[in-house]
């Protein structure tokens, strides 16, 4: 029994070790600055936490796919000074054909680093500012109200989003493990239609609320929860297998703490056998600061057929 006491001692006594954040504590003037709960340190706000925290609402184009799907894509993330890499995988599972669509995805794992000063500036308490960390499982469900040249001369759809608290390492600033939803209507209109492309133009209002938390620091939050007004306009093209897709979409928090973030994305995709595969790269403005390359797969399983 001996061998193993002296292992348990030890592995204890490294523990603890690297529990140690006399550093952290002295850096943020813990406990007087916020209180004994470190976690209240962390800003719950898009600009203070990893990419994957408060992601970008997609601006869709009101068409719902016919087919029962996969999405896997990888995602490079590079700005503010951190790098994360993950991968995103999406199951889409259309309820009605070409009416109503429901989702679910998820980000399972990610890797990141971070630079000393945003380590410091987000609070964060891994004193190395790298590591790995599980994510969050979101949902929601696409509903198609209107079809454009029938009732109205656009098409027009709600979306219904939320995400589970799954994701892990509030601690260090990687995702929120709280609520957040966000509800949003999205209008398409065809022109310039030919028999091999056309165009589409489409734009989106919504609303987006998060949980956050109240700490009286500086950037810190103000209130338990912040809501933001979500706006994004968008064109697509289309011709044969390709299909070419740009948007500029964004949400503005009411507290002004880097809560007001902006997308501008291009994306390329080709239709082929069984699928498509995909290219995007999204540029962050204004509290957005990070850059995004991705490559993605879709995965088309069965046709619905009514």
């Amino acid at each position: 029994m001996k061998p193993f006491f002296i292992l348990f001692l030890s592995l204890s006594i490294f523990s603890l070790k690297a529990q140690n954040l006399d550093w952290w504590d002295a850096l943020h003037n813990y406990p007087n600055a916020a209180g004994p709960d470190r976690l209240d340190y962390i800003v719950i706000a898009p600009g203070y936490m990893g990419p994957n925290a408060l992601r970008m609402p997609l601006l869709g184009n009101v068409i719902i796919e016919d087919h029962i799907s996969f999405d896997i894509r990888f995602e490079n993330h590079q700005g503010n000074g951190d790098k994360t890499i993950n991968p995103f995988l999406q199951f889409n599972f259309p309820i009605k054909k070409g009416r109503a669509l429901f989702y679910v995805n998820s980000i399972p794992i990610e890797s990141y680093e971070v630079t000393t000063e945003t380590r410091d500036e987000r609070r964060m308490m891994d004193f190395s500012g790298k590591g790995r960390t599980t994510g969050d499982i979101s949902f929601g469900l696409v509903y198609k109200i209107f079809d454009e040249n029938l009732k109205w001369p656009f098409n027009f759809s709600m979306t219904a989003h939320s995400k589970t608290t799954t994701g892990g390492n509030v601690a260090n600033a990687r995702f929120s493990d709280a609520s957040m939803f966000h509800w949003q209507g999205t209008f398409s209109k065809t022109f310039a239609k030919t028999d091999r492309s056309h165009f589409l133009a489409k734009a989106m209002l919504g609303f987006y609320t998060w949980q956050t938390n109240i700490n009286g620091l500086i950037n810190g939050s103000t209130s338990r929860q912040n809501d933001a007004p979500l706006y994004g306009i968008g064109l697509e093209y289309e011709t044969g297998l390709w299909h070419f897709d740009t948007d500029f979409s964004g949400y503005y928090g009411y507290q002004g703490h880097r809560d007001y973030p902006g997308f501008l994305r291009f994306n390329m995709i080709r239709d082929i056998k069984g699928g498509e595969i995909s290219l995007g790269y999204n540029v962050g403005v204004k509290t957005w600061d990070w850059n995004t390359f991705s490559i993605g797969y879709r995965i088309n399983v069965v046709e619905l057929l009514n």
